[in-house]
């Protein structure tokens, strides 16, 4: 019997040591588990949901705001059934192959866009949803609205834009998702009904799911200042704050028109060419 109970002592150690390198196993494997996401997706589901075309696009009146379509874009405004002008919608149709758009950009699907007033009034809001809509074939599905907040207290034209619900889902099946709010404000340009002359502030957060299950935040924490004309901010930062990893500080730069960003990582900084 006291064999016995030996026996049954040493098998239950054995098999009490086997479990602790199985969970110190496991959670090495998990330390250096390497993340999926990258500085550049962070980028990319911001910049794919401002939609900045798009919003050039539907207006009111072409004489006011030019666009340059692609050939494979078609652009229908829908009149409304009681003959009011407002409110104004569109479908954008980029046909059911890819179509090369700016920068390259591969676009293919439909964008539904809806305008309750001229957008530079006070309240006027402008609604914008997909359908079986891809960019860089991406799915791109959720909902932003751009509300006009009217003048502050500079005198200055202000948007309130928000994103909601929004999910990139790439060729992989991998999905990220995202939410923000941003505040625009028109600091440059706004005594003229033209784009070349608008330089613009925008303030705000965001905040979604990464392509590796972690939950992200991404804030504003110097004004992203835009000139038309560059597609990228001339300068302004933002931190980028992963559940379980460095935070990262984007800073796009002292006032050049270029694609040059520097990230910095843990005290360590590169230049990256976006």
């Amino acid at each position: 019997m006291k064999n016995s109970g030996k026996l049954i002592m040493l098998f239950t150690a054995f098999t009490v040591l086997i479990f602790l390198y199985s969970c110190n196993k496991n959670e090495d494997v998990s330390k250096n588990k390497i993340a999926i996401t990258s500085t550049d997706d962070y980028l990319k589901i911001a910049d794919a949901f401002s939609l900045a075309a798009e919003e050039e696009i539907t207006t009111d009146d072409e004489s006011l705001k030019s666009a340059s379509l692609s050939s494979c874009l078609t652009v229908t405004i829908h009149e409304n059934e009681n003959g009011e002008f407002w409110p104004r919608s569109w479908t954008l149709d980029y046909g059911t192959e890819n179509c090369e758009c700016f920068l390259g950009n591969m676009k293919r699907g439909m964008i539904h866009v809806n305008l309750s007033d001229w957008w530079r009034n006070e309240g006027s809001e402008r609604q914008i949803t997909f359908e079986d809509f891809y960019m860089n074939d991406n799915k791109m599905e959720g909902f932003k609205t751009i509300l006009n907040t009217g003048l502050n207290d500079a005198g200055n034209l202000t948007f309130l834009k928000k994103v909601a619900d929004a999910k990139l889902t790439n060729p992989d099946g991998l999905v990220m998702t995202w939410e923000c709010e941003k505040t625009s404000e028109q600091i440059e340009g706004g005594e003229t009904l033209l784009f070349a002359d608008d330089v613009w502030s925008v303030t705000g957060s965001g905040s979604g799911v990464n392509l590796d299950g972690n939950s992200y935040t991404m804030e504003i924490t110097s004004a992203l200042i835009y000139k038309n004309g560059c597609f990228y901010p001339l300068s302004g930062t933002i931190e980028i704050k992963t559940d379980g990893e460095n935070s990262q500080t984007i800073n796009y730069g002292e006032g050049e028109c270029d694609k040059l960003i520097t990230v910095t990582t843990d005290g360590v900084t590169e230049t990256v060419e976006l």
